[in-house]
């Protein structure tokens, strides 16, 4: 066997090794954290529950701006605007870190509202979960949207 052979196998043996495993349990719990956010942001519209599932230090990362709290919960549709959202998620990846989660994920959306009628939108997401007690709650979310050419 070569000299570079051996450290290109030896590389891919440490690499592989210190990738933890994610429980399928985590695994699913992550994703359905991330889907209850967006679900109750715009589904329920319901800004208290919304809260619960954030973190007290919660950023959002979107448009190039960086909003807290209280700036995501005031983006927050009002009932009576007739909005609703229906979303699409495909994750690519989830890792789970002891108590800290990542989840990297395309999102797809169709997007109704009295005032713009139906729009359809894209975006590659990442969010940073943390656990609390038996579940997860959203720390940050990072959020690109696609725009394809023509649309």
């Amino acid at each position: 066997m070569k000299r570079r052979e051996f450290l290109g196998g030896t590389g891919m043996l440490i690499a592989t090794a210190s990738v933890p495993s994610v429980s399928p349990d985590d695994e699913m719990a992550v994703k359905q954290a991330v889907k209850d956010v967006y679900s109750i942001f715009s589904v329920s519209l319901d800004k208290q529950k919304y809260r619960s599932l954030l973190t007290e230090d919660y950023l959002l990362l979107e448009n190039g701006e960086l909003l807290d709290i209280e700036g995501d919960i005031a983006l927050m549709p009002a009932p009576e605007s007739g909005y609703k959202r229906t979303d699409a998620f495909d994750f690519r990846l989830v890792q789970v870190h002891g108590g800290t989660a990542y989840a990297v994920y395309f999102l797809k959306s169709e997007i109704t509202d009295k005032k713009v009628g139906t729009r359809n939108r894209e975006w590659l997401e990442s969010a940073i979960l943390r656990r609390a007690g038996k579940g997860w709650r959203m720390a940050l979310l990072h959020s690109t949207r696609i725009v394809k050419p023509g649309a």
